[in-house]
């Protein structure tokens, strides 16, 4: 028995153990400085919009953006307000209902710009402009908080969330 017990508490495997000193330091990333647009919103504009509703009217106008009044996207989203530029409403199918998302023309950068809920959302149709979007974000000292279908970025109290698939940036 204790021949058995000897042999059984010898074939433990052998850790090893690295210390902090090992490891290479890492440098801390510091976002480059990014340019807004010209074309559409900045996330500095539109977290200035959401902060402070009487600014839109002058912010959304200087973009030359068109307004549309309770845009539902039927039995799917509803936005009370609707800016777009450089798009078309999707086909209407009743009195204020649609049936779908703005659509881009080939002419300059399409956007849009939502009310929805407490929420913003900036809507862009090219890969570039989404591009930019998200380093504004990331400029603007928002940091990944959950990486996902929609990467969630937060700065104290405030939320953004970007989705690639859409194109999107919703900013809480």
């Amino acid at each position: 028995m204790t021949i058995m017990a000897l042999v059984l508490a010898s074939c433990g495997t052998m850790q090893k153990y690295a210390t902090v000193a090992d490891a290479p330091p890492t440098p801390a990333v510091v976002p480059e400085k990014v340019e807004a647009s010209t074309e559409f919103i900045s996330i500095a504009e539109a977290i200035d919009m959401f902060e402070t509703p009487e600014k839109v009217a002058g912010i959304t106008k200087k973009y030359g953006y068109k307004l549309k009044e309770n845009y539902e996207i039927y039995r799917l989203d509803k936005f009370t307000k609707m800016y777009y530029k450089n798009c078309r409403l999707a086909k209407i199918l009743t009195a204020d209902k649609y049936e779908d998302y703005p659509k881009p023309l080939r002419k300059g950068v399409s956007s849009y710009i939502a009310f929805k809920d407490g929420a913003i959302i900036i809507g862009v149709f090219n890969q570039a402009a989404y591009d930019n979007l998200v380093a504004q974000v990331k400029t603007a000292g928002f940091v990944l908080d959950m990486p996902g279908n929609e990467d969630i970025y937060k700065k104290g109290e405030r939320t953004i969330g970007c989705y690639e698939g859409a194109k999107t940036v919703r900013i809480q």
